[in-house]
């Protein structure tokens, strides 16, 4: 079944390959991320200083940039079943529950690929001017932090001194990561569910209320709701790692994420018993 269940998951994935799609939106959203941090190589490049590369955990920091990168993963996941033409034959195959298994396994799997492939990309871009031998973040990052230049140069999102504070490099590129891929499963899984059980047009819908609740809760409601937000709780600088405020501790979003992908999978898996499957055209 563990067999079946990882040949499934990998054969979704392998139909990347052919997807326009799917191709558009990783270039889409390389230039996305190679544009914005191309402002910081130009500004190494001047300077002749090389810089730490692991950026990415500012860039996703910022709310405007989250909601984009999150954006593509509700694209990534709008086809959710995923039942294309040859689907019923595996389905007929493999039976439905390791069928949906293997498919709650293609959303962990991609989800981990494309913020992977996003924040490669982020390196990428610094390559020429990058150095891990730096002093902590290294006197680029710690300038854009503590002063205006980052308005002056034009970067389009914050370099913020309480990530340099409480995280290194690593540590901050390792969590990130985490937090990323623990909202892009969540927010697969519930497209799955929603699809599943409704249609995508409603799924599409509760995918934009959750992406957007972030921006809500940022700019009008009380710290204490960064809580019920997942999209917020994969920001690190929304994390407070003293534990002693009314905003998430470290420890809450790793919970929040685990128990959500757990209940969301059970439903899937009790619900396949009982639901049609429906071939559907893809986006």
């Amino acid at each position: 079944m563990v067999k079946k269940i990882f040949c499934i998951a990998i054969y979704s994935i392998r139909q990347w390959i052919t997807n326009p799609r799917i191709i558009c939106l990783f270039i889409l959203m390389s230039m996305f991320v190679w544009n914005d941090f191309d402002v910081i190589g130009s500004l190494t490049g001047r300077t002749g200083i090389k810089t730490n590369p692991l950026i990415f955990p500012f860039f996703s920091n910022d709310p405007v940039k989250q909601l984009i990168l999150l954006a593509g993963i509700v694209f990534l996941f709008s086809d959710a079943p995923f039942i294309n033409k040859n689907q019923p034959y595996i389905i007929i195959r493999s039976k439905r529950i390791p069928w949906v298994l293997g498919q709650i396994l293609y959303i962990v799997m991609a989800g981990a690929i494309y913020f992977l492939f996003l924040m490669l990309v982020s390196i990428l871009v610094l390559l020429p001017y990058a150095t891990f031998a730096t002093n902590g973040w290294g006197k680029i990052i710690h300038t854009l932090a503590q002063t205006d230049m980052g308005a002056q140069i034009k970067l389009q999102f914050g370099i913020t001194k309480e990530i340099t504070a409480f995280y290194s490099p690593f540590e901050a590129f390792g969590l990130s990561f985490l937090l990323n891929w623990g909202v892009a499963c969540f927010l697969g899984l519930v497209l799955f569910v929603i699809n599943l059980k409704f249609n995508r047009m409603l799924g599409l819908a509760a995918g934009g209320v959750i992406l957007f609740f972030d921006l809500l809760v940022t700019n009008m409601l009380s710290p204490a709701f960064y809580h019920f937000s997942p999209v917020s709780l994969s920001r690190l600088g929304v994390l407070d790692p003293m534990g002693v405020s009314m905003f998430p501790n470290m420890a809450y979003p790793f919970a929040f994420f685990s128990v959500s992908i757990v209940v969301l999978s059970a439903l899937l898996v009790v619900g396949i018993k009982k639901i049609s499957i429906e071939i559907t055209s893809e986006l």
